[in-house]
């Protein structure tokens, strides 16, 4: 393809390339700002795993975008106990508001943060435990207050579920990743 040719493809509201680019989101984002912002050639002493997650994230178009404030809620919920789990649905209503947040991505960070108090709920997981009992919630295009709620609940009726099915050589702590693998050798499809 020859410049000619590419310019063909640049939308008529736009005056060239760079303008086209400045109207993107994700090329105008506070992490686009950070990691053009390395300048490794200039400062090699600063690489580090932490910017190559970065920019694997960024490239992925996955990096979750939470405030401080947030930030700081999930780490209090390192100190909750079993008999309070519940009360993490706040923080885990905020958590599924966040770009780039889905609802086994916000429990995994849950469960990372407390792993005795809490579990990742994929698809997977879900049909082992709940499956024969209803539908994985699934969000709707935008986030309801109501749909919020339906699926706090669901999460913490998975989390009491699971704590049945566990003991005696399944460790709660380690029952998400069991049950990936279970629902993955039970030959079911993903619909």
């Amino acid at each position: 393809m020859d410049r000619k040719e590419l310019n063909r493809y640049l939308p008529p509201e736009y005056r060239d390339f760079n303008d086209w680019c400045a109207h993107i989101p994700k090329y105008n984002s506070g992490l686009t700002a950070k990691i053009d912002a390395f300048n490794l050639p200039e400062h090699p002493e600063s690489w580090s795993r932490e910017k190559l997650y970065e920019i694997v994230l960024w490239e992925l178009n996955r990096y979750p975008q939470i405030d401080d404030a947030l930030f700081a809620e999930l780490g209090r919920i390192a100190g909750l106990k079993r008999a309070d789990a519940r009360k993490a649905a706040p923080t885990l209503k905020k958590l599924l508001q966040c770009r780039n947040v889905g609802l086994t991505m916000a429990t995994a960070i849950l469960r990372f943060i407390n792993p005795a108090v809490f579990q990742t709920m994929n698809r997977r997981n879900f049909h082992v435990v709940l499956g024969s009992e209803e539908e994985y919630p699934d969000p709707p295009a935008k986030l309801t207050p109501a749909f919020l709620d339906r699926v706090c609940d669901c999460y913490f009726r998975y989390l009491e579920a699971l704590r049945e099915l566990t003991g005696d050589g399944f460790d709660f702590e380690v029952a998400d990743r069991m049950l990936y693998q279970v629902d993955k050798a039970s030959g079911r499809k993903l619909s």
